[in-house]
């Protein structure tokens, strides 16, 4: 009788654990505004930059997801890289102010069902940014406390070729429009979100100078 009694209690304690567990789960997945994306304090700051990325070849594109899986900023010494990520857009939370600049980014190619080459080219396993100098100036950028700030966009396009290396090509672009959808995009993600409420005052100083 006790060994039942017990038994019984540990399968409701049991369940009782799962109901928890999803409804926690639940909340996540409806308010993604309550993972640990979000200012420290007053001071911190963040950098929004846009990564785009083009192939050549139609099959790595339906296949391969193009975002980035790594892209850094270096501050003198110090390297950060992206806290958050939402589809091109890469945020980089809570830094300190000071003078930032893009560093290096990379995109896997070899994983799940594109672990093998298509066509006729050489599929390496990754794609790994080397910024030019001049990209490099461009992008850097000065921080201010308590700031989010547009760093601007990259495009990325990728011509694969036979037998070789592919060719790598990036143009920087940093325009009022690409920096109004920069903030709008966050605020349209995360809008009861400290950062998204930067944006949104953020928003409304653009729109102020620069009308749609």
């Amino acid at each position: 009788m006790n060994l039942r009694n017990i038994n019984f209690n540990l399968r409701s304690v049991l369940n009782s654990l799962v109901r928890k567990g999803l409804i926690l789960w639940i909340l996540f997945l409806l308010f993604p505004d309550c993972s640990t994306f979000g200012p420290r304090n007053a001071q911190s700051s963040l950098i929004i930059v846009q990564m785009t990325l083009q192939k050549d070849e139609l099959l790595l594109d339906e296949l391969i997801d193009p975002r980035f899986q790594k892209v850094t900023l270096r501050k003198g010494d110090s390297v950060y890289e992206y806290s958050e990520n939402t589809e091109n857009y890469y945020y980089f939370q809570n830094l300190k102010e000071g003078q930032y600049e893009i560093y290096d980014a990379i995109h896997l190619l070899n994983r799940g069902a594109s672990d093998f080459a298509y066509g006729s080219t050489k599929q390496p396993a990754k794609i790994d940014i080397d910024f030019d100098r001049k990209d490099i100036d461009v992008s850097r950028l000065n921080l201010e406390p308590g700031t989010v700030t547009f760093l601007g966009t990259f495009h990325v396009k990728v011509n694969f070729k036979f037998q070789e290396e592919p060719e790598i090509k990036v143009r920087f672009s940093k325009t009022m429009e690409e920096e109004r959808a920069a903030f709008e995009h966050l605020y349209k993600n995360y809008p009861r979100n400290g950062w998204g409420q930067k944006a949104k005052n953020r928003l409304k100083f653009i729109n102020s100078v620069s009308p749609m």
